[in-house]
Formats: C-alpha cells, structure tokens, sequence
C-alpha cells in the first residue's frame, strides 16, 4: 500500500533525475519541467522552515501543485507551488 501511495512521488523523483534544473517559469509558460523545479524549491524551503500553521498551508498547497502537475495541469500546479513559496516567503 505505500508504495501504491507514494507512486507518484517516486516517478515524479526519477524525472527530476534525468531532467536539468528548468528555468524559473511563470504559470502561463509551465510544462512538466518547470513542475520539477517548482517541486524541489518548494521541497526545500518547507525542509528549512520553523513548523507553523504557515508551513503547514504551503504543505498543502505544494500537495494540490502535485495533484495538478500529475494531472498534465502545469500551469496550475505552478501556481500553487508558487503560492507555497509565497506562504514561506521564498518568492
């Protein structure tokens, strides 16, 4: 069952591994590239950030920017990624 769970993030993990870093993107020019880089900056700040109720609603939003990036919706999963960044003043 954690493996059927986590499918998603372990594909989304192997992509990230064969792609170069993909150049900041608006939400309007997002591709499956630009939801790799979104994942991992957004990945990263939450790591270095204090818990807080903040952190915890760019979780989420990081979890719906997922939902939409696997769903070939880049563009709104770059603008939820963005809204993370956002939520932890990163952006």
């Amino acid at each position: 069952m954690n493996l059927v769970k986590h499918a998603g993030w372990i594909s989304l993990a192997a992509l990230c591994a064969g792609l170069a870093f993909a150049p900041a993107a608006t939400a309007g020019d997002a591709n499956l590239g630009s939801c790799i880089h979104m994942a991992k900056q957004v990945s990263q700040a939450i790591a270095s950030a204090q818990p807080s109720t903040t952190t915890d609603k760019a979780k989420d939003e990081a979890s719906a920017a997922q939902s939409y990036c696997a769903a070939t919706m880049y563009a709104m999963g770059v603008a939820h990624y963005q809204k993370a960044l956002q939520l932890l003043g990163k952006s």
